[in-house]
This record gives structure tokens, sequence and C-alpha cells, in this order.
């Protein structure tokens, strides 16, 4: 008969969210030794295998997988409710998890991190800068922000606009030496680019008006604005950053900006939300902060 200890449930959707025992234990405040009790009762009880244990990583089996998929929107429900029941009108509490790409967390989010830290001091903030791919949704967080310059991946998750940045073309003059310096959009055909993965298109809307685009393409793909900058000032292509992030670069002349007549649409930043109808008290007021630090809303 398949176990009815829910709580043995709970303790096996933290560890797969959260893809460690120790981060789950913390998650749940129990000792680590409980938390593994807890799942392998629960694939005894139900005779299936449903994680995979290494010294490295833990991984979910077809069955933890399925499993998960089932019983994690039923739990997220259930949290959501105890949340507004308990505190959600009151002070926040608990931990905010937040995954976020560097570029982000350290530019844009420290001030609205103070903010709400100062503000709820019950709350604690988790914040995870890691290179977000697909396998971040549902890996326990309360808000994942991902950008992209391009139209929205499909999700099953709510998707809210947070912020634009507003970026520029950027060569060394080594390189500008090399090819010339561009006139055009369609010059850069010829260029070597340093692009984001799923940015395809580099759009750009023109001095006369229109909507420009080139399909740009060069030695390296990376989400990282680091690494793009890096390689950008050792002369490997032009690069579409963040004006800000690399302001330093373009006044001691590492750097200068291309075609500036032309404005490369802005760097878009979501964020996804669980998809449940009752937002918890901890994430509803750090998404407040976002709007209300970051837009002046």
């Amino acid at each position: 008969m398949s176990s009815k200890n829910w709580n043995d449930w709970y303790a096996f959707t933290a560890v797969a969210r959260c893809g460690s025992f120790t981060r789950a234990a913390g998650q749940l405040d129990l000792p680590k030794s409980s938390v593994s009790n807890a799942v392998a009762r629960l694939e005894r009880d139900l005779g299936q295998r449903l994680i995979e244990r290494s010294t490295r990583r833990l991984a979910l089996t077809e069955q933890g997988e399925r499993l998960l998929a089932q019983i994690a929107p039923l739990f997220e429900r259930l949290d959501a409710l105890a949340d507004e029941a308990g505190h959600a009108r009151d002070e926040p509490e608990g931990v905010l998890r937040i995954a976020t790409p560097y570029e982000f967390g350290a530019l844009q989010l420290g001030e609205v991190i103070n903010e709400v830290i100062a503000r709820h001091p019950k709350l604690r903030i988790e914040l995870d800068v890691r290179v977000l791919g697909s396998e971040t949704v549902g890996a326990g967080y309360d808000v994942i922000f991902f950008a992209t310059g391009e139209a929205l991946p499909d999700s099953e998750r709510v998707v809210r606009r947070v912020y634009s940045v507003a970026r520029g073309l950027y060569a060394t003059p080594a390189l500008l030496r090399k090819f010339g310096r561009p006139a055009s959009i369609e010059d850069l055909k010829t260029w070597p680019c340093l692009t984001m993965p799923g940015e395809t298109w580099w759009r750009f809307h023109g001095p006369d008006g229109r909507a420009h685009a080139i399909q740009p393409s060069g030695p390296l793909s990376t989400s990282n604005a680091a690494l793009r900058l890096q390689a950008a000032l050792a002369g490997h292509g032009a690069v579409m950053l963040s004006n800000t992030y690399c302001r330093r670069e373009v006044e001691s002349g590492q750097l200068q900006a291309l075609l500036t007549e032309y404005t490369p649409h802005p760097l878009k930043i979501y964020a996804h939300l669980p998809g449940r109808s009752l937002v918890p008290a901890r994430t509803r007021v750090f998404m407040d902060a976002i709007d209300r630090v970051l837009n002046g809303e």
C-alpha cells in the first residue's frame, strides 16, 4: 500500500527541487538525517527508486521526475494557502529563494535586496547567481530572473517583465583598424560577433525610423557578460553590452562605441513566478520593491 505519510512526500519534493539533501534540510528546518530517512521511507513504501544518489550530485529517476511533476504543484498550492492564512497580511517571514543572472543580480538587485531586508527583518533572502537553464524552473525558487532579447520561451509559470537594460555595440580600436568603422548595420555581417545563446538576431532602431537587424555570428556565445567583455577586450569580436556595464572600458579607450546613431533593442529582464493564484507575502513584497526601486512606481 502506498505511503500516506505526507511529510515524507513533502521531504521528497523539497529534496528534488533543491537538488540537495542539505539544502532541503535547511529549508525544512530538519536534520539532514531526518530528510534522508523520509525519502528512503517513501521509496520503500512506494517500491520505487526516486532519487539516484552519488557523492557529487543527486538525480531524479524517471519515476521521481514523474512523481515530482504530479505532486509539486499540489504542495506549492498548500504552501501558498498556509502563507496566506498565517502571515501574508502581516510581516513576511521565512526564506525567499531567488535565482538570477550575474549581471542583473550585481548591477540592479543589490539596492532592492537591501531595501527589502531593511523593511522586513524577519525575511531571509537566498540569492543564487547562476547560469539559468530550463532545469532552474521547478528547482524550489520563489523568483527566477532571466534576460532575453528575443521572444519569451514557453513556460507553465507566470512570467512578468520587470526591467529593460539599454545596450550598445562595442569593439576594440584594433578591431576597428582591421575591419574599418561600420557605416551601417549591414556592414556588421562581415564582422565576428560575441553573442548570447538564443539571441539569434541583433535588432536596432535606425536613424531613418526603420527597424534593422542582422544575424550575428562569431567565436563565442555565452550568457555571461563578463566573458563577452573579456573576449571583446581581447579583440575577438564586436559585442552587445549594457552601457553601464562597460562604461569604464569605454572611458579608458579600451572599447569604442559603434553605430551610435542606431539604437539596439534593450535586453529585457523577466521574472518567472510560480504558477499559482496566491503569491506568498515574501515574494509579493520583493516584487513590489522591484517596481518601487527599479521602475520608480
